[in-house]
C-alpha cells in the first residue's frame, strides 16, 4: 500500500495547482479569499503550493480545501474528497476538467463513492440519535411534596390542644420538614457551543465521532457524553463553550486550530492540544 504521506503530498499538489489557476482566472487574491472563507491566508497559500508540512492534520486540511473551492463557486465537497485522510481512502482520480458553468471532477467508479457517502451519512445519523440530549434536565425534576402539602393544616383550636411537645416527639418534628432527595449532575458532561463566526467543527463523545461539518455564525448546538467529550475546531476564537451550564468562554484565538477535552465532573477541559500554523508572508 502506498505511503499515506506520499499520497497526500501528490493529491495536495494536484489540487493546489488547480485552485491556484482558478483563482488567477477569476482575478481574486488570497487576501480576498481569506476574508471570504475565514481561513488564514497562510493556510490558503500552503494549499496552493502543495506544502503539506505547513498544514494541520489531514481532516482539517480537507475542510479548508472544501471552503477554498466553495468560495470560488466550485464543488468543494467533491474536490476535498480527493485529499486522502486514511491510506485506504486514496483512490486514483482523473484530472480536473473545466465545464461551461464551473469545474467538476469525474469520479470512477461512481457507485463506490455513492455507497461510501451513504454509509457515512447512516453512521452519523445513528450516532446523533444515540447521543441526543435528554428531553428533561436534572433542574426540571421537582422534589417530592412535603407532609404539610399532603395533609391539611389543623385548625388553631386543635393546634392549641394537640400541639406535641418538641422534647418528647422529635420524630414528629423531623417528619414535617424532609429534605428533597439529592440529585447528581456529575454523571454526564454537557457541552454547549455558540458560534459568533463560521467554523469547522468535529465533536467526539465517548470515543465516537457524533458531528463533523461547518457551522455558521449564530448557531448554537449542544452534546452530552457519559465520560468525556472532545471538541476540535478550525477557528477557535469564534467558538464559545459552556460546560454544564457554566459561563461561555472562547476556545482560543481567531483562526486557531484547537482541540479540547471535557471530562465528567470537571467544569474546565482536563487537557488541551492546540495546533497553529505560522502566518508566513506569501505572495498572492
Amino acid at each position: 500500500m502506498p505511503d499515506l504521506t506520499a499520497q497526500q503530498a501528490e493529491k495536495l499538489t494536484e489540487i493546489g495547482t488547480f485552485l491556484h489557476e482558478k483563482r488567477l482566472e477569476l482575478g481574486l487574491s488570497l487576501e480576498d479569499l481569506a476574508a471570504k472563507t475565514l481561513v488564514r491566508q497562510s493556510i490558503l497559500a500552503a494549499i496552493e503550493k502543495g506544502a503539506l508540512d505547513e498544514l494541520p492534520e489531514a481532516i482539517y486540511t480537507q475542510g479548508f480545501i472544501r471552503r477554498f473551492a466553495d468560495a470560488m463557486g466550485l464543488d468543494g465537497k467533491s474536490l476535498a474528497a480527493h485529499f486522502p485522510t486514511m491510506a485506504e481512502s486514496a483512490r486514483p482520480i482523473d484530472k480536473p476538467t473545466r465545464g461551461g458553468t464551473g469545474i467538476g471532477f469525474q469520479l470512477r467508479p461512481i457507485h463506490l463513492y455513492l455507497t461510501y457517502f451513504a454509509v457515512v451519512v447512516a453512521a452519523v445519523a445513528g450516532l446523533a440519535y444515540l447521543f441526543r440530549p435528554q428531553p428533561q434536565s436534572i433542574t426540571d425534576v421537582r422534589p417530592a411534596p412535603t407532609p404539610e402539602a399532603a395533609n391539611p393544616s389543623p385548625s388553631p383550636a386543635n393546634q392549641a390542644t394537640s400541639s406535641p411537645d418538641p422534647t418528647t416527639s422529635p420524630n414528629a418534628i423531623t417528619a414535617t420538614d424532609p429534605s428533597p432527595a439529592p440529585t447528581s449532575s456529575s454523571d454526564v458532561v454537557d457541552v454547549k457551543l455558540s458560534l459568533s463566526g463560521a467554523s469547522w467543527l468535529e465533536v467526539e463523545a465517548d470515543g465516537e465521532v457524533v458531528y463533523v461539518g461547518i457551522l455558521e455564525a449564530g448557531t448554537e448546538r449542544s452534546w452530552q457524553a457519559k465520560e468525556r467529550l472532545i471538541v476540535r475546531t478550525g477557528n477557535a476564537g469564534d467558538v464559545k463553550v459552556s460546560v454544564n451550564n457554566g459561563p461561555a468562554t472562547p476556545m482560543g484565538a481567531v483562526g486557531e486550530v484547537t482541540e479540547k477535552e471535557y471530562v465528567v465532573g470537571q467544569a474546565t477541559p482536563s487537557s488541551t492540544a492546540t495546533s497553529t500554523i505560522p502566518d508566513a508572508s506569501v505572495p498572492n
